[in-house]
C-alpha cells in the first residue's frame, strides 16, 4: 500500500477525522481535549479492548478496514452482552511513523462505520507512534433506568443454553487458514499462496469472518435483555461457557446433536488441514456472539439452543460437559498455551 507518510498528525488527523459521523446526542465530538455526550440514563457501561500486530493480527493476511471493523465489534459485543445499547467509541491508534496515511484512513472508515452500524459514533481518541500497529477501544454504552444488566451470574437449574448465531467455528477455522501459511490478503481479497482465489470453496469467507467478524450484536440490547445470563463468545465456547458456568453456580451440558451441524460444514475444511472440526466448534473464539440462557421454552428468535444448565455438585463441578462427558481442551488464554 502506498501513501504519504509524512503528513505528521495533523495532516493523518485531516485525512480521518471527515470520516466520523456524528448525531444529535454528541455535544463535543472529535478534535477538543475530550468528547462531550449525552447519554440517555446516568447509568453507562464501559469496556476496552485491545489488538496487537503479531499477537491479534498478521498484516500480510487481514487488511487495514478489516481490523477496524474487528476492533469495533469485540467492544461493541461487550457492551451488547450486559443487555446495554453501545453510543460512542474512544480509540488509541499507535504505528509506526512510516505506516501509509492510507492505513490510518481505511481503518478509520471501517471502525466508525461498523460502530454507526449499531447506532454508536467515534467521538474521539488519540493518535500515535509504536514500533508494531496497535487499536485499543473503549466502548460506552447505556441501560435504561429501570433495566438490570445482563450478567454471567444469572443462569439457573433448567435453563436453556443458546447461541445468537447460525454457525459456530467459522472464527477459528479461518485462524487455521491464516497459520497454515497458504492465504494471503490482496487489495481485500483472499488468495491462495500460489496466488489464486480461494473465495469459490469458501475458504475466503472464513478468513474473512475471523478478520472483521459480523455477529448480530443487536441481540444483546433488544431480545437477549430477556436472558437469565449472557456474554459474548470471545475465548471458547468451552471457555466462555465456563466463565458463565462459575459465575452462576452451575454445570453447563452442550447437546452435541445440536453441535453436529456446525462441525460437518467445517469437516472437509479440517480433514484437509489435518485439524479437528469439534476442536473449532468448542474452542474457537473470537465469534463475538451472544452467549446466553434462559428459562425453558422462552428461547427467543435469532437464538438457538445448544445446551442446557444443570445443578453443579460442589464448586470443582462449575464447567462444561459435551453430552455429560469432560471435554478436553480449554479454549484461548492470553498469557497461557492456546488449546
Amino acid at each position: 500500500m502506498t501513501g504519504d507518510t509524512r503528513l505528521g498528525e495533523a495532516g493523518l488527523l485531516a485525512r480521518m477525522l471527515p470520516h466520523l459521523a456524528t448525531d444529535p446526542r454528541i455535544e463535543v465530538g472529535p478534535g477538543d481535549d475530550a468528547a462531550v455526550v449525552r447519554f440517555p440514563s446516568p447509568r453507562i457501561v464501559v469496556t476496552t479492548d485491545t489488538l496487537v500486530e503479531g499477537h491479534d493480527f498478521l498484516p500480510a493476511t487481514t487488511t487495514p478496514s478489516w481490523i477496524g471493523h474487528k476492533a469495533a465489534v469485540q467492544n461493541l459485543a461487550d457492551v451488547a452482552a450486559m443487555g446495554a445499547r453501545p453510543l460512542a467509541l474512544v480509540v488509541a491508534l499507535s504505528a509506526p511513523a512510516e505506516t501509509p496515511a492510507p492505513v490510518f484512513e481505511e481503518l478509520t472508515i471501517a471502525l466508525a462505520g461498523r460502530a454507526e452500524a449499531d447506532g454508536a459514533y467515534v467521538v474521539g481518541g488519540d493518535l500515535g507512534t509504536s514500533d508494531r500497529l496497535t487499536v485499543t477501544v473503549t466502548a460506552l454504552g447505556s441501560l435504561e433506568d429501570d433495566q438490570a444488566p445482563v450478567l454471567r451470574s444469572g443462569a439457573r437449574p433448567g435453563d436453556v443454553l443458546a447461541i445468537g448465531s447460525p454457525q459456530l467455528g467459522r472464527s477459528a477455522a479461518g485462524l487455521a487458514l491464516v497459520l497454515s501459511g497458504r492465504i494471503r490478503v490482496q487489495d481485500g481479497q483472499v488468495l491462495g499462496a500460489d496466488g489464486t482465489t480461494l473465495a469459490e470453496e469458501g475458504h475466503g469467507d472464513l478468513v474473512a469472518w475471523h478478520d472483521a467478524p459480523e455477529p448480530d450484536l443487536a441481540l444483546g440490547w433488544t431480545v437477549g435483555r430477556g436472558a437469565r445470563a449472557m456474554m459474548d463468545l470471545s475465548d471458547g465456547l468451552v471457555r466462555d461457557g465456563t466463565r458463565i458456568a462459575r459465575a452462576s453456580g452451575v454445570l453447563l451440558d452442550l447437546d452435541a446433536d445440536a453441535l453436529a451441524p456446525d462441525v460437518s460444514q467445517l469437516a472437509d475444511l479440517a480433514a484437509e488441514l489435518g485439524e479437528d472440526p469439534w476442536a473449532w466448534v468448542l474452542h474457537g473464539g473470537e465469534e463475538h456472539a451472544m452467549l446466553a440462557t434462559f428459562a425453558a421454552g422462552s428461547v427467543p428468535a435469532g437464538f438457538r439452543p445448544i445446551g442446557r444448565v444443570l445443578p453443579a455438585d460442589g464448586e470443582k463441578a462449575h464447567g462444561v460437559l459435551l453430552d455429560g462427558a469432560p471435554i478436553e481442551g480449554t479454549g484461548f488464554d492470553h498469557f497461557g498455551d492456546q488449546a
